[in-house]
């Protein structure tokens, strides 16, 4: 695997702080070539993975405090970041979950804590029903669940498939970005490095100079569109691993809809709705979610 790492520019209350990147790698997986980061750490692993549309730099400032815990670890999921396209052009929750679970076999992360934000915590917690093997513990962020596979809240799929299409995805700048996506929701609630770090490492630089989106709009509607065909209800309430899920109170994710029944029927876990909290609780409130996994990964 090629590694590198680098300096970069955080923000702190305006100021720019130079900061360490984490390693930087590619391994190849379901022929897929996967962008990794290697944040550090010592002890046993952690893996974590993004939401879909984001990539893995977003949770930096989560990532960072997760080292307390052990050795952190995230990818970019095919056609997000830096990692490659799909090599047969298909997007969906099921290749989602079994590229993580050849991740963690490449890699010889086996029986890794796991960490995931919406379809990323929904892939997490399947993947301990299929491989438990793989999970021995989980903190599942807003996953994306929904009873399947007929269910009427599905209604929503078509208007935000066409919402993700018509999506601005060429910025003048990072900061021009930066600007128009914190005067609008959900954007506009989160903390501020979290959302930079979106603009700086969720775009690419075009020929002329601008910013472009690494995760093609059609790349997300289409991983949306799928969500249908994916059993991950069932499967992450079977998932054997201890299992911590966090939801937002004021989410507008089909998941909040179901936590009562998530407390009741999850095999081996703990449900915690947070106050003042979005589908977005991860970039809102990362401290919080930061200490929440720490703690439940030391337990």
């Amino acid at each position: 695997m090629a590694v590198s790492s680098a300096c970069w520019l955080a923000y702190d209350s305006g100021e720019p702080v130079v900061m360490d990147s984490p390693k930087s790698s590619f391994i190849e997986v379901n022929g897929v070539r996967l962008h990794v980061q290697d944040w550090g750490g010592a002890g046993s692993p952690i893996v974590l993975l993004h939401a879909t549309g984001f990539l893995g730099w977003v949770y930096r400032a989560i990532a960072e405090q997760l080292r307390a815990a052990g050795p952190v670890y995230s990818f970019d999921q095919r056609g997000h970041g830096d990692s490659g396209p799909s090599p047969s052009g298909d997007y969906n929750w099921e290749l989602t979950m079994r590229d993580l679970e050849a991740f963690i076999d490449a890699m010889g992360l086996e029986g890794a804590r796991a960490f995931g934000h919406s379809a990323g915590a929904t892939a997490i917690g399947a993947l301990g029903a299929v491989r438990p093997d793989l999970i021995s513990r989980a903190v599942l962020i807003e996953p994306v669940i929904f009873e399947h596979p007929s269910a009427p809240e599905l209604g929503w799929r078509n208007p935000f498939r066409e919402r993700t299409l018509k999506r601005k995805r060429v910025f003048d700048s990072v900061d021009a970005m930066f600007e128009n996506f914190d005067r609008k929701l959900p954007y506009s609630t989160w903390r501020k490095d979290m959302l930079r770090d979106y603009c700086e490492h969720g775009t690419r630089q075009t020929t002329d100079g601008r910013r472009q989106l690494k995760c093609a709009p059609e790349t997300e509607a289409r991983i949306y569109e799928t969500s249908r065909d994916f059993a991950g209800l069932g499967m992450m309430l079977k998932n054997p691993a201890p299992q911590l899920v966090l939801f937002g109170a004021r989410s507008d994710s089909l998941g909040i809809a179901l936590a009562d029944r998530v407390a009741r029927d999850i095999t081996n876990g703990k449900v915690v709705t947070v106050p003042d909290a979005g589908h977005f609780l991860a970039m809102e409130q990362p401290d919080y979610v930061a200490r929440q996994a720490i703690d439940f990964f030391t337990a």
